[in-house]
């Protein structure tokens, strides 16, 4: 580190040159107390090679492993990222309860199980906690905040799952592995933070495989990282990637079906398959041309579990990519929806409903959008323009288990019947910036002012 001194006066006093020498050697002190006190956020090895901590042999683990029971324990409900419920949701917009929390939501709650056979919890990516637990019952918080300092949540939404852990990405290069302390509990307990040291903010919603491995990716300013990790309170880096050929912001990885392909949008137009266990890259499938990926947009690519079929929205419309029947094979990529005509981007992931074969998807131009529901072979059943202004940007729709379509968009929450017709609108007087969640006939979701609300409790 060089310290800039101060510039030497013209011409100065006795008393003036005393007083410059005084300043001169506080400075100095200051900035070698602060040079002292501030150690380097990462080893230059690191700086030059992120990926040098990676050990393919990951410590053993006590079970449970993989994503925890819940409601809705991912980022859009699963590690398909289907987006549709198993429940119905609210047929009227009635208030349930609202509770302020300290800070920004900016990205989706979960709904799972902190702690295995515990009442589930609603954890919600919040500030600098990063995340709070809210009694999803009554909305009393149960503990907000954890044992360690950092930088706030952003568009990661956390994931839930080894037992008792909760992963997160920061503003501050990390990923978080939270302990989640059982009922009664006042924080949660950092038990390692991942960074990854190339000034990649982690704004990925990270996913847990079936094996527990957890799955975390950062833009890097552009290059790109993917990485992961073993599970249990050890930090240890299973397999990494940098760069991988472009940047990955905010779009969660996806898993195929059987878990054997990690699916992740790379650089806004390739869709790459990678082996979850090793890392390897399986196929690619170039889908647009690559390009910068917008502070808010969300890419992530949501995976049909009936059928193995990738969608994915991208600037020029909804692709669809059907994996190869064969090792080495080509995949199969469409354009399911074409919206260069209208000139729309899409910058929020599909959802499925998987019952009646539909994709429910929003694409926006400036403040004018449209949400869209095709049926399997790529035909708009219906479409509306008429929703009201606001941006399809990370907040993608969600489906109940009758078919019924919860979309927030602007300041605005909108419940549609499956043939788009209205159902029923809330307004807010702040922005929802990310999507609601499902479950037992409730919709929760937060506002950038920190507010979190629950909404159902409607005759069935």
């Amino acid at each position: 580190m060089t310290a800039v001194l101060p510039a030497r006066p013209r011409a100065a006093t006795p008393r003036h040159a005393g007083v410059a020498r005084a300043s001169l050697v506080v400075a100095v002190a200051l900035i070698a107390a602060h040079a002292h006190a501030v150690p380097p956020r990462c080893d230059i090895t690191l700086q030059n090679n992120v990926c040098l901590e990676a050990n393919p042999i990951c410590p053993a683990v006590a079970p449970p492993v993989g994503v925890s029971p819940g409601d809705w324990p991912a980022f859009q409900g699963n590690v398909q990222h289907t987006g549709q419920s198993a429940f119905n949701g609210p047929t009227c917009n009635a208030p349930i309860w609202s509770t302020r929390l300290v800070g920004r939501i900016l990205s989706s709650p979960v709904l799972a199980e902190g702690n295995p056979g515990e009442p589930q919890g609603l954890f919600v990516p919040i500030g600098k906690a990063p995340i709070c637990a809210l009694d999803p019952a009554t909305g009393t918080i149960r503990w907000c905040g954890t044992d360690n300092e950092g930088k706030r949540a952003d568009r990661s939404s956390p994931v839930i799952g080894n037992g008792d852990f909760a992963y997160i990405g920061t503003r501050d290069n990390d990923m978080w592995a939270i302990q989640i302390p059982p009922l009664g509990g006042s924080l949660g307990h950092v038990a390692w933070r991942q960074k990854v040291c190339t000034d990649g903010d982690i704004t990925v919603p990270p996913i847990i495989g079936g094996d527990g491995l957890v799955y975390m990716a950062s833009d890097s300013l552009g290059a790109g990282t993917l990485m992961a990790m073993c599970p249990g309170p050890t930090r240890q880096v299973k397999w990494c990637l940098n760069p991988v050929g472009g940047g990955i912001r905010n779009a969660s990885p996806a898993l195929s079906p059987s878990g054997d392909a990690l699916y992740v949008t790379v650089a806004g137009g390739v869709l790459g398959a990678y082996q979850p266990q090793t890392g390897a890259l399986l196929w690619e499938a170039e889908l647009e041309k690559k390009g910068r990926v917008g502070r808010n947009s969300n890419l992530a690519p949501v995976v049909d579990p009936n059928t193995g079929r990738i969608y994915v929205g991208l600037r020029q419309g909804l692709w669809a990519v059907d994996p190869p029947t064969t090792p080495g094979g080509i995949p199969t990529r469409t354009r399911f929806l074409d919206t260069r005509g209208a000139g729309q981007r899409l910058e929020a992931p599909a959802a499925l409903d998987l019952v009646r074969g539909r994709v429910i998807v929003g694409a926006s131009k400036g403040p004018a959008s449209t949400l869209y529901a095709l049926d399997t072979l790529g035909n708009v059943l219906w479409q509306r323009s008429d929703l009201g202004r606001g941006r399809f940007q990370n907040n993608p729709p969600v489906v109940d288990a009758a078919g019924r379509i919860y979309v927030a968009l602007d300041k605005s929450l909108i419940a549609l019947n499956p043939d788009g017709t209205n159902l029923w609108r809330s307004e807010f007087s702040s922005k929802l910036p990310s999507s609601p969640i499902l479950a037992d006939g409730r919709l929760y979701v937060g506002t950038t002012n920190g507010q979190v609300h629950a909404i159902g409790g409607c005759p069935p």
